[in-house]
This record gives C-alpha cells, structure tokens and sequence, in this order.
C-alpha cells in the first residue's frame, strides 16, 4: 500500500463532523444518561437479534448458483492436478 500525501481539508472536516456528532451525543446531565441507556435497550436488542438471524438464513435461503458449483467440483480451467 501506498502512502499518499497528507490532505489538510479532509482531516478538518472530518474533526468538524465528528465533533459535531459528539457535541449532540452528549448528555447535559447524568439523568440524560440513564435515559438515553434506557431508550436504547428497548430497540437494540431486538434489532441485533433480527440481523444476526437474518444474517444466518440469508445464505441458506438463497438459491445457489449451479455453474459456480460445477466448478468448483470440476477445478478451474487449465488448473494442474495435484
């Protein structure tokens, strides 16, 4: 990989954005923290169990396709037998 010269604008905008981000993330009080914890395991969960699953059944649900499976019994073209 190639290093590649050091570009001023993209990093402070990036430091912009991202400050910016935090500046809204942050809680005004520790009660804002219990809150915010609060509000977020009522979804998080669930939702991380949902795209796990997905995740799981999405390759066995799918339909394979034949060729490539042909090939990959067969050995690719030109390719030398051990």
């Amino acid at each position: 990989m190639k290093t590649h010269r050091f570009d001023a604008i993209s990093f402070i905008s990036g430091v912009v954005i991202t400050l910016l981000g935090l500046a809204f993330l942050i809680p005004q009080t520790p009660v804002d923290v219990v809150k915010a914890i609060a509000s977020v395991t009522g979804w998080f969960w669930p939702v991380l169990l949902l795209v796990i699953g997905g995740a799981i059944l999405l390759p066995v649900l799918l339909p394979k396709d034949e060729g490539a499976e042909k090939e990959e019994e067969e050995g690719a073209p030109g390719e030398a037998a051990r």
